[in-house]
């Protein structure tokens, strides 16, 4: 089931309208019920008997009061609630919907396809899950989705985190929404409840849904014991931020980071988190007295509304995140990135391109960095692809490899490059993964043969390392254990294979050794 415009299945049901007339059964008395939460919910069932409950609260509304403080238990609904509809998205822009257009459009497809989000509200704390077992003790493993978006777009619906299939394959997926941008990432300048107000709002709303998720897992068939966080881009960062969480411990077994490593300075200190916070809210004529009392819509990319140069992320406090970024031991980590991460955000008319993706590593090894890149005979603007990569997200992956396998925990580490049929302007761009993990290929997207058997192979890893730590399975190719810095990767592409890290070298160049 692909949503946008030309899906198999009603578009409108992307932004969060009724879904049942498009996979639940025409029979109410054959729909699920659970109980969970406290409350009695009725599901809808999909392709392959997999059961959806769509829209369940996991917190309350981050209203009022509760605006910029950390997530709070929801209080249980009475009566049978239909979980049959998804909810809505935080408050946000159109980043991700003008995202897919550029995409789409990057195939030769119609952007004008994928409508805008309309479905957007400031209570938005809900999860959907999906689950083979509903009602029944089957003790299976629990993957948890965050999405991403920059921490300022995304929401758990999109048409590409849809959890039908990978379930369908052993597991109890979960996909949350959590609170982004300036009313989820930004220590308010002003009085709180907390003693500290870090801003790290939307990691304790991930931090609420895991720990729902943990209390009511059986209901859905799911392991309490064995819960998997996995996300892509600000999810992925997001997750690398709760490995460091004192807040989260004991409550996930493992993690899957997916292009979620966001290079030198990837989380701010408190204190520079909070001077570029009250930068926007001086700019943006924001007190203390109506900042709770003024509509969501004011707070809507408040960075840019104020000229603020400012990555919404983690902020290292000590409270939520320690500031030393040490691991907690023995969580089981799976990490990658793709090969051409930042080719579609490059200008190849831009004269000071190489100088400026440079910049990320040490002066001494700049020079001989882009020697090694160029004399690939490969163009500049595939050279700076190659080494903004490198800087941004591959050797950042590598290192959470190494940091979670020094802590005690299994690591292993992947590059995928498969380059769609048609994708020559964006190559394996960033989120080209994301399709394979969950088999949600767009109708926009060419989808053969090839792709649909690295769907296979992707899907099973997935599932296998959430079960048991491992992604290795009956009739999958090896993919080795990544211990030190030489170890092998798993190279996802056309075909499955190991392979050493082509990208070590720019890894060395930027003191990524894991020494």
């Amino acid at each position: 089931m692909r949503l946008w415009s030309a899906a198999r299945c009603a578009g409108t049901a992307l932004f969060g309208l009724a879904l049942a007339s498009c996979i639940s059964p025409a029979v109410d008395a054959e729909r699920p019920v659970i109980e969970a939460g406290g409350e009695s919910l009725q599901g809808i069932v999909g392709e392959n008997g997999v059961a959806a409950f769509l829209g369940v609260p996991y917190a309350a509304s981050p209203t009022g009061a509760l605006r910029w403080e950390a997530a709070a238990p929801p209080i249980p609904r009475t009566d049978l609630q239909d979980a049959d509809r998804f909810p809505p998205a935080c408050p946000q822009s159109q980043g991700n919907p003008e995202w897919y257009r550029m995409v789409a459009e990057g195939f030769g497809s119609d952007p004008a396809a994928i409508p805008d989000l309309t479905n957007m509200d400031e209570d938005c704390l809900y999860l959907n899950v999906w689950t083979p077992a509903a009602g029944t003790a089957r003790d299976l493993p629990v993957m948890i989705w965050v999405h991403g978006g920059s921490n300022i777009n995304g929401w758990s619906y999109e048409p590409n985190y849809l959890g039908g299939r990978l379930a369908g394959k052993g597991a109890v997926v979960v996909s949350v929404n959590y609170r982004l941008g300036a009313l989820g990432f930004l220590p308010v300048p002003f009085e709180a409840q907390e003693s500290i107000p870090s801003g790290n709002y939307g990691l304790s709303d991930i931090i609420a849904a895991t720990r729902w998720v943990r209390e009511n897992a059986r209901a859905f068939g799911g392991d309490p014991d064995n819960i998997t966080l996995f996300g892509e881009s600000a999810g992925g960062a997001n997750i690398r931020a709760l490995l460091s969480s004192p807040q989260s411990e004991g409550l996930f077994r493992r993690a899957i980071v997916q292009s979620g490593a966001l290079g030198p300075g990837d989380m701010p200190t408190l204190a520079v988190a909070r001077e570029a916070t009250a930068k926007m809210f001086a700019r943006a004529g924001i007190s203390a007295e109506t900042a709770r009392i003024r509509p969501w819509s004011d707070f809507v990319d408040l960075h840019r509304q104020t000229g603020v140069d400012y990555y919404h992320g983690p902020v290292l406090d000590d409270v939520w995140v320690r500031s030393d970024k040490s691991m907690t031991p023995g969580i089981d980590v799976l990490v990658g990135s793709n090969l051409n991460e930042m080719l579609m955000y490059l200008d190849a008319d831009d004269p000071g391109l190489l100088p400026q993706v440079l910049t990320d590593y040490p002066e001494p090894g700049r020079n001989e960095v882009l020697a090694r890149a160029l004399s690939a005979g490969i163009s500049d603007l595939e050279a700076a692809d190659l080494i903004s990569t490198a800087a941004q997200f591959h050797c950042p992956s590598r290192r959470i490899a190494l940091d979670a396998a020094a802590a005690g925990g299994q690591a292993f580490v992947y590059r995928f490059s498969r380059k769609r049929d048609g994708a020559d302007a964006y190559g394996a761009y960033h989120g080209a993964e994301i399709p394979f993990v969950f088999g949600t290929h767009d109708d926009w997207l060419p989808t053969n043969s090839i792709d649909e058997a690295l769907t296979d192979v992707m899907m099973a890893y997935w599932v296998n390392f959430a079960r048991t730590g491992d992604p290795n399975g009956p009739g999958l190719p090896e993919w080795p254990e990544f211990k030190h810095p030489g170890d092998p990767i798993a190279a996802l592409a056309d075909t499955v294979e190991v392979s050493e890290d082509s990208m070590m070298s720019y890894c060395v160049a930027l003191g990524e050794t894991g020494q």
